[in-house]
């Protein structure tokens, strides 16, 4: 939720309004103009570069954040150019045996990490590292919309309890950019 500014007959009045609401006076309905701030949280996770899958499946973060769920836990690491992680969100938490993710929510926070490329990770609650059909056609599918924006998709780690699968590495089809990584 922003500060929005409303002009009126060159008077400016400030309301704080949610992005689907809008000012109406006098049959006058107002733009809203959209400010989004980026807050970063501290993490005790040190700036690392990642060279290959096991090194994602053993970075702490990674670790901290999936293998102690119950739950589906879908995260996204944000890189730069040399592959050092910028930043992680939470993409979503899911369901026992799955995760809603949408193209439109994970590359929002890439975009304002000023992301060159992305390693999407996430758990099986079950232990069971293999991937789903489901987990395939996602990755494919988020493959083409970092093509279209430009912020590489490197791979898709998925977590079990004591192993882990890399999509890249399985050579699912995915269209993952050749990037040696």
């Amino acid at each position: 939720m922003g500060l929005l500014a409303f002009l009126k007959k060159g008077k400016a009045m400030s309301k704080q309004l949610r992005i689907d609401e809008t000012e109406k006076k006098g049959g006058t309905i107002y733009v809203a103009k959209v400010k989004i701030i980026t807050v970063k949280e501290t993490t005790d996770t040190e700036r690392m570069t990642v060279n290959a899958p096991a090194e994602v499946a053993s970075l702490k973060l990674v670790k901290d954040e999936l293998l102690q769920s119950d739950r589906e836990k879908f995260i996204c690491l944000h890189l730069n150019t040399k592959n050092s992680v910028l930043s992680y969100e939470v993409v979503s938490i899911g369901t026992l045996s799955s995760s809603l993710v949408h193209p439109r929510e994970l590359f929002k926070a890439a975009i304002l990490s000023n992301s060159a490329a992305l390693i999407l990770c996430h758990n099986h609650p079950s232990g069971d590292s293999t991937p789903s059909a489901e987990d395939i056609a996602l990755t494919k599918r988020l493959v083409k919309a970092g093509n279209l924006l430009g912020i590489d998709v490197l791979d898709h780690v998925i977590v079990g309890e004591t192993s882990f699968v890399s999509l890249k590495e399985r050579d699912t089809l995915c269209q993952f950019n050749p990037k040696i990584w």
